[in-house]
């Protein structure tokens, strides 16, 4: 009697630190999403004041102009998470790391709102969109959105799984990098016309030789020391 009372209490405290754990995963999900959800207010913000500031064609112009820098952000949140925790061990480190999922989201977000401000001024005004913008140029663009769509559909628990760990890791690692290159050669191309495109230009270099030498010195601390000759 005593021993199935024992077993008893046992599988009752098994149920309830299960039912703690789930809840704290429950209440961390929720947590995490939250940064989205303010990001995305914060990003809808920002889209009616463009539109309000100048209304027509200049807002619209506006609104991409700033989606591309918030989309920059986010992105480079996500790109040097990995290096950060690894250079600074930190409360604040830990937490970019922690929300990436978060931050690849929020660049879907933003870019989604810039694409609609480039759908609007081909729409609102088609000779500059394709002066600006011709034809041959928009492939590496579209590209880039085809990463960023799917790189947002497998940022789940259930489509990653559906995925595979191999394939994904394939999909977000190249994705990672030709969004760097696609963000690079936006930036870039404008330095010579406008120099404050210097700046991200310059961040974008350092993002990507930081997350190199991140990755080169965890090898190197990986291997074992080699021997000297006896």
């Amino acid at each position: 009697m005593q021993s199935q009372n024992e077993r008893g209490a046992q599988e009752a405290r098994a149920n309830s630190n299960e039912k703690v754990k789930t809840g704290e995963l429950m209440a961390m999900d929720d947590a995490r999403w939250r940064i989205w959800l303010a990001g995305a207010l914060a990003l809808g913000a920002m889209t009616l004041c463009c539109l309000l500031w100048a209304p027509g064609i200049e807002g619209v112009r506006l609104l991409i102009r700033a989606t591309a820098r918030t989309s920059l952000l986010f992105f480079l949140l996500a790109f040097t998470a990995q290096a950060a925790a690894q250079t600074w061990p930190g409360a604040w480190s830990n937490w970019q790391r922690r929300h990436r999922r978060q931050w690849g989201w929020l660049l879907v977000t933003s870019h989604g709102l810039h694409a609609a401000g480039i759908i609007g001024l081909a729409a609102m005004a088609p000779d500059l969109f394709a002066s600006l913008s011709p034809p041959v140029q928009r492939v590496g663009p579209g590209v880039a959105y085809l990463f960023i769509i799917l790189m947002g559909l497998t940022s789940f628990d259930r489509t990653a799984a559906w995925l595979g760990r191999v394939w994904w890791a394939r999909l977000h690692t190249w994705g990672l990098h030709y969004l760097w290159f696609s963000f690079l050669v936006a930036n870039g191309k404008r330095v010579a016309a406008h120099p404050e495109y210097a700046l991200p230009t310059l961040l974008l270099l350092a993002a990507l030789g930081w997350r190199l030498w991140c990755q080169r010195s965890k090898v190197f601390k990986a291997e074992p020391a080699s021997a000297g000759p006896a």
